[in-house]
């Protein structure tokens, strides 16, 4: 299975999806030092939306990517979906979780400064700000992603 944690500009909020998934940051408490810390964070170009990015692998072998699609997360997710089952993977092999319901005006303000005005130490505080204050409902949505049921193929295999 491939979980692709998506969502617009430079891919903010889906690096610390991912992270999340794979346990690479605190689940239990924000700190923005470790988000900082991330790989990917703030590495993303516009250039590269659209582009997947390999993060790990969780304890049931899924692979976790993260990918930039501004606004183009649904036709993206129909894409993967149609690519996986022409090489005979099935449709469920992939999952796309859009993760812009979960930005806000202090993410689209943080990063419009990093982007556009190259502002990047005050664009980064909002960005930060903006994460701290979606946290809880990000680990939500990254459990829920996590609880889901594994498929292989066109097989559905519980793990629990």
């Amino acid at each position: 299975m491939k979980v692709i944690y998506s969502c617009y500009w430079g891919s903010y909020l889906a690096v610390v999806a991912a992270s999340l998934h794979l346990e690479l940051i605190d689940v239990n408490k924000y700190n923005k030092n470790d988000i900082l810390s991330l790989r990917l964070f703030n590495k993303i170009s516009d250039m590269e939306l659209g582009e997947l990015f390999f993060i790990g692998m969780d304890d049931k072998k899924s692979e976790i990517y993260v990918m930039g699609s501004k606004n183009s997360g649904k036709i993206l997710e129909k894409a993967l979906k149609g690519v996986a089952e022409i090489y005979g993977f099935g449709k469920d092999s992939v999952i796309l979780i859009d993760l812009n319901p979960y930005y806000n005006i202090l993410l689209s303000l943080g990063i419009l400064l990093i982007k556009r005005l190259g502002l990047i130490k005050t664009g980064m505080k909002l960005v930060l700000k903006g994460i701290a204050k979606n946290y809880d409902k990000i680990i939500k949505k990254v459990q829920c992603v996590k609880a889901e049921p594994i498929y292989e193929g066109n097989k559905q295999e519980v793990n629990r």
